[in-house]
């Protein structure tokens, strides 16, 4: 029986992408893209709800004061339900982790309730998939937040301190005590009409979220863009700081997208900056080898996984019917050899490399249904190492038998698509959302 795994759509930022990841794939491109960018991550690409989540560490450490750290995670799951009431009902904003869920309350005027209990969440499970379980970490990573129980750095408290609360206090809320006030107890009822006692403190907080002044920028630009957090004896932080300078470059370029000539373009002008810049070529350019493999190798994955009854032979016959031979000019196989040793996916597997390696070979060769037989023996792989119930798709009686596949799989892209063919994230559109922020862009 075939079976679709799938994510209730409550919220669709909630889903992380490539979170099955049938062939293993997240962790060869994490560990290269961790080479030129050490702190964001595919989901924390938003400098806005940067600012919320440390304005929320901020009133759980005012909290705390009171009743203890044991209440942190609570305060922090109410704030950021007022946070995204203010972001809704004030600034009109969409595209915040549970603006479905808080757009629907909104609109639905009255009464809404702050609390930790599931029908206060903004999301299926807000701990996970908001801004406490997706943002704390980069954050940790970026210099802004440290130490157990988590609290904000000194650069941090410096930008709350020093620009967001004084704002606040412009907006007529003080020191932020009317926002303890409503986070403090275990909930509260938040009144959204125009004219009720809360309403001064949405509008407050509305504005506070909106607005970036140059300060904040500049702290952003140190921590987010540049990764200020890690420069260690790998060169990690000094190699962000060339290669976000260059994205900041590319922002210019209409129309620019992913893609391996783009990654190129950039490897580069990348050697304009000295040793540290060849560095940052040497990695972008293991990126685009990396990704020339595992792009084709996930689509061909994925198309097989909608020929269930078919035998090995036939699907590879029209695979090669529409890409014939033109993987010999996108994957370099020398490349792909030299970089073997990051090939280890899934770790437990003594195997993985060289089963990488011979998939290039057979991709590169157009030897299609050996490929699919890798691909096969590396889902194989995967679900043992996650101990899983069994493979995805496995050869039975001469034909392919599939047992699941993803809801929303992949077309085979046509032999043209090939060359600039892309999938995955490596945290560079994080960082460039980021850059585009900061300059002033949506």
């Amino acid at each position: 029986m075939l079976a679709t795994p799938f994510l209730t759509k409550l919220d669709e930022r909630a889903a992380i992408k490539g979170s099955r990841d049938p062939l293993g794939v997240q962790q060869i491109w994490t560990r290269l893209g961790r080479q030129v960018i050490g702190n964001l991550t595919t989901v924390s690409n938003s400098v806005r709800d940067f600012t919320v989540l440390l304005l929320g560490y901020y009133f759980v450490e005012l909290v705390a004061e009171e009743a203890g750290p044991d209440a942190d995670l609570a305060t922090f799951l109410k704030w950021e339900q007022l946070a995204a009431y203010a972001r809704a009902a004030v600034n009109g904003e969409r595209g915040f982790r549970g603006t479905e869920r808080v757009h629907q309350r909104v609109g639905d005027g009255g009464r809404v309730r702050l609390g930790t209990d599931r029908e206060a969440q903004i999301l299926s499970n807000q701990k996970i998939y908001g801004l406490w379980g997706l943002f704390t970490v980069p954050a940790k990573a970026s210099g802004l937040l440290a130490g157990d129980p988590v609290r904000l750095t000194a650069a941090a408290r410096d930008l709350v301190e020093d620009v967001y609360l004084p704002l606040l206090k412009e907006a007529g809320q003080g020191d932020g005590r009317a926002i303890v006030e409503r986070l403090r107890p275990p909930a509260y009822s938040l009144d959204l009409s125009a004219r009720s006692k809360d309403r001064p403190v949405l509008e407050a907080v509305g504005k506070l979220i909106k607005r970036l002044p140059p300060k904040a920028k500049a702290v952003y630009r140190e921590h987010l863009l540049f990764g200020a957090e890690n420069p260690d004896e790998t060169g990690r932080h000094g190699r962000q700081r060339i290669f976000a300078e260059l994205l900041i470059e590319s922002l210019d370029i209409k129309d620019w997208q992913l893609s391996p000539l783009a990654l190129w373009s950039l490897a580069k002008s990348a050697r304009r900056h000295g040793e540290r810049g060849e560095e940052v070529a040497y990695h972008l350019q293991r990126i685009c080898t990396a990704e020339r493999l595992l792009a084709p190798a996930v689509a061909l994955f994925e198309y097989a996984l909608g020929c269930d009854g078919q035998r090995p032979k036939d699907i590879a016959a029209s695979v090669k019917q529409q890409w014939g031979t033109a993987l010999r000019v996108t994957l370099d196989l020398g490349a792909i050899e030299e970089l073997e040793s990051a090939l280890d996916s899934p770790k437990e597997d003594p195997d993985a490399r060289p089963r990488w390696v011979n998939l290039a070979r057979a991709l590169h060769a157009a030897r299609y249904e050996e490929a699919l037989d890798l691909l096969l023996l590396q889902n194989t792989s995967v679900m043992k190492s996650r101990a899983a119930a069994a493979p995805w798709a496995a050869v039975r009686e001469g034909k392919l038998q599939v047992q699941f596949r993803d809801e929303d799989r992949l077309n085979l892209p046509e032999q043209s698509e090939l060359q600039e063919y892309w999938l995955h994230a490596y945290f560079i559109e994080s960082l460039r959302s980021v850059a585009h922020t900061l300059r002033g862009e949506p």
